[in-house]
């Protein structure tokens, strides 16, 4: 005997939890963004993974009496930090634009947008006076990844359009 009482099955309950999903709309994926480089309108399909920047504001403490704490809102952090993957193609041009970018101390706009293939919109982020930190690439003759340089945006303005 199950220890278990008092369970009741709440089947319209469930079919209105999915009603109520399905109104939501359909969900985006991670290949529905495109990011583009305003001075590199070329490479804008060899961005292969990057992410959508934090936001926030500096947390500021104060204690009070009886070591009470209260922690508020403080400056918002305009600056950010963003990964970025790149995927190479035999002529090189990837890697050739982004050593351009670090060697000539290049700073870049770079917009990050929603492209649904069933035409919905909403995120578009456009990333203001970025400079590109690139990492070492792997290569290894003992596998077939792709060559994908990757790197740290520092973006120090983001600009939220929606």
């Amino acid at each position: 005997m199950s220890n278990i009482s008092n369970v009741v099955g709440n089947i319209p309950l469930a079919k209105e939890a999915y009603t109520r999903l399905l109104g939501y709309g359909e969900g985006a994926t991670a290949d529905d963004f495109e990011m583009t480089i305003a001075e590199f309108p070329d490479l804008s399909f060899l961005v292969q993974t990057t992410q959508l920047p934090a936001m926030a504001r500096e947390p500021i403490e104060t204690y009070g009496p009886h070591g009470v704490q209260f922690v508020q809102a403080g400056r918002y952090k305009n600056a950010v930090e963003v990964p970025i993957s790149i995927k190479e193609v035999i002529e090189g041009i990837a890697y050739e634009a982004i050593r351009s970018w670090v060697k000539e101390k290049k700073y870049l706009e770079v917009e990050l947008a929603l492209v649904s293939e069933s035409g919905g919109s909403g995120v578009n982020v456009v990333l203001e006076d970025c400079w590109l930190e690139l990492e070492g690439v792997d290569l290894s003759v003992e596998d077939s990844t792709l060559v994908k340089p990757t790197g740290t945006l520092h973006a120090n303005w983001v600009g939220w359009d929606s």
